[in-house]
């Protein structure tokens, strides 16, 4: 969907660009702290004008959509958090890599009414919904998160370094693995075996345990705010 010149005119009047680009980051600092997958664009715009920074706006510009088109006042401010959803979609998609997933489907009878009059008013063309997270496969988001993080990608491939030092000296993979995982020690005279026990014991538990304190950092639910 996008605006049309109605929608244009009226964001106009009321201001927009004046506080486009607050928008935008507040809207981006919500997402980035706890925009899971799912979560519905025009909800958290629906918080975000609830704020003493942008209350005022979305009053008038509910108050012009009101004016000048056939929507009535209870539906104005629903519409006026479609009207911004629409002229900043694209910015939203740039900024998260396009991990914006756009749906026709599941809107409810006051959406589709909305959308319809709006049509009609010209103020958008199409009606779409839109929700955070893109859904990814498993090897996408893991090569996502290597991409982006590198102390993780650089820690991973220590613990597993030494993981594999463990294994040439034990001369068997299936022991690095125990040792790394469970801290089982593989008794021996041998100075050999006496360090790759401890070179598994390190290998595995740097990943283990780097990832399971970093995890809600990494995670796809918090992601970065990415410029």
């Amino acid at each position: 969907m996008s605006v049309e010149s109605v929608g244009k005119e009226i964001l106009k009047e009321a201001g927009f660009e004046r506080l486009r680009e607050a928008i935008i980051e507040e809207l981006v600092r919500k997402i980035s702290r706890g925009g899971c997958y799912g979560a519905d664009i025009r909800k958290i715009i629906e918080e975000t004008f609830k704020e003493e920074e942008f209350v005022n706006f979305a009053r008038k510009l509910a108050r012009i959509i009101e004016e000048k088109t056939k929507i009535d006042r209870e539906k104005s401010n629903k519409a006026a958090c479609q009207l911004v959803e629409e002229e900043i979609a694209d910015d939203i998609k740039n900024i998260f890599h396009g991990q914006l997933e756009e749906r026709r489907n599941g809107k409810s009878k006051e959406e589709k009414q909305i959308e319809n009059i709006g049509k009609e008013s010209k103020l958008w063309d199409e009606a779409t919904k839109r929700f955070v997270g893109k859904k990814q496969n498993v090897i996408e988001l893991i090569a996502e998160i290597f991409r982006e993080h590198c102390l993780i990608r650089y820690t991973i491939i220590a613990g597993f370094s030494l993981l594999i030092l463990s294994a040439i000296l034990f001369n068997s993979i299936y022991k690095a693995i125990v040792v790394g995982l469970t801290l089982t020690i593989f008794s021996s005279n041998s100075l050999k075996i006496k360090i790759a026990n401890v070179l598994g014991g390190l290998g595995g538990n740097i990943n283990i345990f780097y990832l399971y304190i970093n995890s809600p950092a990494i995670c796809f639910n918090g992601r970065k705010k990415r410029n």
